[in-house]
């Protein structure tokens, strides 16, 4: 059976993750708004320095394939808060 995921573990993993441009991890960036788990469901909503990031697809892919080696995670979902709003 898989341990409980919780909202440090993920966070822990994000800081492995280096925004491209500003070579900063993306949780010291403040870039992790929200992050919802629901058994092996991870939502996570994001906001990038600009809503026109050039390397968007690349952060949230970089942060899907991180999440996704947490012990237990099966599904992730990363959502850009600017793509919410609009």
């Amino acid at each position: 059976m898989a341990p409980n995921i919780t909202e440090n573990m993920v966070l822990e993993t994000l800081t492995g993750v280096m925004d491209p441009e500003l070579n900063h991890n993306i949780v010291e960036l403040g870039f992790v708004r929200e992050i919802d788990i629901a058994g092996d469901y991870v939502h996570l909503d994001i906001q990038l320095t600009s809503p026109h990031c050039p390397r968007a697809e690349e952060i949230v892919g970089m942060i899907k394939n991180a999440v996704s080696t947490i012990d237990g995670i099966n599904e992730v979902e990363v959502e850009r808060v600017c793509e919410k709003e609009a």
